[in-house]
């Protein structure tokens, strides 16, 4: 048998991985446009994705990026509210709410795996980017895209030198850059520019 598969329907249904973090506050896992890994020892056999952190080696397969998450993944509210609550800003937002999962004693011991979509190929606007001098580098048409690994937030950047370890793959080009000043103001949080890139994976 070999049947074909709608690609944007299928990544609808791949799962951001449990998490460890038991703080319920709306705390950030990862951020939309962040580059992901699908993470070989799921013991589901589902399409379980992860970040790249800063400390960790990969090896085949994880070392090879899988896609860009299309959504924002947080905590919950289950420190201030009930589980399962929702802020009324969360109705109509496009954020995965990762709910709490418990321990043997009934404690919350971090978060569970939930569903996010997950980008490949075309072209697509990010603010998910840093450059190896920020002030100074600009993002400019035809630049290079690779995995940075600072903080563990998986941005893109224009530099090859901050990848995690093992990680040597090319994830996307700059087709719309911007100039080292947007870029600076991107990074500060000040002004969002986005880029627009081409993604390889």
């Amino acid at each position: 048998m070999f049947s074909p598969r709608h690609p944007v329907v299928e990544n609808q249904f791949c799962q951001f991985t449990e998490t460890s973090t038991s703080t319920g506050v709306a705390a950030v896992l990862a951020y939309a446009g962040a580059v992901c890994y699908l993470v070989n020892a799921a013991t589901n056999q589902e399409a379980m994705v992860n970040l790249y952190d800063a400390s960790s080696t990969y090896t085949a397969p994880e070392n090879l990026p899988f896609g860009f998450l299309m959504q924002k993944v947080k905590t919950g509210y289950h420190q201030v509210h009930p589980a399962g609550f929702y802020m009324p800003g969360d109705l109509g937002s496009s954020d995965v709410i990762a709910q709490p999962k418990y321990n043997s004693n009934g404690q919350i011991s971090g978060t569970k795996a939930v569903a996010v979509g997950v980008a490949h190929l075309g072209i697509w606007d990010t603010v998910h980017y840093t450059v190896a001098t920020a002030g100074t580098d600009a993002m400019k048409p035809g630049d290079v895209l690779y995995i940075d690994k600072t903080g563990g937030l998986s941005k893109v950047s224009n530099s090859n030198a901050n990848q995690p370890d093992g990680v040597t793959t090319s994830v996307a080009r700059v087709v719309k850059g911007a100039s080292a000043a947007q870029v600076q103001a991107n990074i500060n949080n000040t002004t969002l520019y986005p880029i627009r890139i081409k993604l390889l994976v």
